[in-house]
């Protein structure tokens, strides 16, 4: 008995293959493919303006925050306030722009969050925690009297609604916690999805509040804000695009011809290639802020680390022909994306570091500017693919029953 590629049988993560290609539970809504996807279209232009931001230095051009939407198009209470297409200043837009889409996305996950707990047993306990996190958040930003935050920001809040704010939110939080572990404890269909949608949900709202937090505290830590702000975002858009990949194995998974011998050795590796791509974005953020010598010496060794384990997870995949068809393709993109990324940080750091000149954090040029961006862009495809073959390394079944007819495959000639 063989079990058919296209089967629409759900393994779940570390469990056994079934005996058979029966289904045995439902395929996620394609509402959340859907608007997982429009996530995605808003959080790569959102993750470009940002990266922007940083190269250009223009986090601080308007000391106001919170602001609205439709704050650079019709507020004409701004400083210097002028028609949109009469401004002058391309630092300015930058950064407007940059919270605009980061409005944007945050309506979108928080569609997407409802949706990927939609059919679940505990969606009332669900809704509600997304009611609730999201009141807290808003609650939380209107404590803010952004007029008086220029003066002093430490009286600039009103205690008695930031307290509210926090505490609606944790308690949101608290509700999204309790919902997942009702799905996990009746082994609901979408509880992988939940957890994760959650952790994205958390993750967007988190960077609003440290974006928005960068400009209200800068004199007492706006740099270091700046730093988390930009590393989280990363996370964010590899969770979403870990959405998707759940989504895909949840519709058609791994097959049971990939025999569980086989899952220890692509775990090591592709565990250990996310971990390395997330220390390394670590120092990437310490050394593109703050330009410090560790951060220099650091980022130059786990880009050394890095290409190796990839190789590792290539050279896993070729071993087994039918490892190959689930890892081969999606190793051999992360090969030329961390050729291209070695290529461009070469490129980047010559730029930045060794031109015998004083160091200028901020771009001077288009083409510093087009290289940094690139390298933190191309930076950012690498943590989200990464992620993406853990996935499906950490979906390989633990045990396959005893079948008569399936193959094991062979080396990959």
């Amino acid at each position: 008995m063989t079990i058919p590629q296209d089967s629409t049988v759900l393994f779940q993560p570390g469990g056994s293959a079934p005996a058979s290609a029966a289904p045995v539970s439902e395929a996620p809504s394609p509402w959340i493919r859907r608007l997982v996807w429009l996530s995605l279209l808003l959080a790569f232009p959102l993750l470009l303006l940002g990266t922007m931001v940083t190269t250009f230095r223009v986090g601080m051009v308007d000391p106001l925050w919170p602001t609205e939407p439709w704050y650079l198009m019709f507020d004409r209470s701004r400083p210097d306030a002028v028609p949109i297409w009469k401004e002058e200043r391309p630092g300015y837009l930058i950064e407007h722009f940059h919270r605009v889409f980061g409005y944007l996305i945050g309506l979108t996950i928080l569609a997407q969050t409802v949706v990927i707990g939609f059919k679940s047993k505990s969606f009332g306990i669900w809704l509600s925690a997304v009611v609730g996190v999201t009141a807290g958040t808003v609650l939380t930003m209107s404590s803010i009297d952004r007029a008086a935050a220029q003066m002093d920001p430490l009286t600039a809040v009103q205690p008695g609604i930031l307290r509210a704010g926090l505490g609606v939110l944790l308690a949101g939080v608290g509700a999204f916690l309790i919902a997942i572990f009702l799905e996990y404890r009746e082994k609901g269909a979408r509880r992988h999805l939940m957890a994760l949608g959650f952790l994205v949900f958390l993750g967007v709202i988190s960077q609003g509040l440290l974006g928005g937090m960068r400009v209200y505290l800068n004199a007492l830590g706006g740099t270091q804000l700046a730093s988390i702000h930009g590393a989280l975002g990363q996370i964010v858009v590899s969770g979403l695009v870990g959405l998707l990949a759940i989504c895909a194995l949840q519709v058609r998974p791994i097959p049971a011809m990939i025999v569980p011998k086989e899952r220890r050795g692509i775990l090591i590796w592709s565990l250990g290639l996310l971990f390395l791509c997330l220390v390394q974005l670590g120092w990437a953020v310490w050394l593109r802020h703050f330009s410090h010598p560790v951060a220099q010496r650091m980022h130059l060794f786990f880009a050394c680390l890095i290409p190796a384990f990839v190789v590792g997870v290539h050279l896993k995949a070729l071993a087994n022909r039918e490892v190959f068809k689930w890892f081969g393709p999606s190793s051999g993109m992360l090969l030329l994306l961390v050729f291209l990324q070695v290529l461009i940080g070469i490129e980047a750091y010559i730029g930045k570091f060794a031109t015998n000149k004083p160091l200028v954090e901020a771009a001077v040029n288009v083409g510093q500017a087009a290289v940094r961006t690139t390298h933190a862009m191309i930076g950012a495809l690498i943590l989200a693919a990464a992620a993406v073959i853990a996935l499906r390394a950490l979906w390989i079944p633990k045990t396959v029953p005893a079948m008569q007819g399936v193959p094991t495959g062979g080396a990959v000639s």
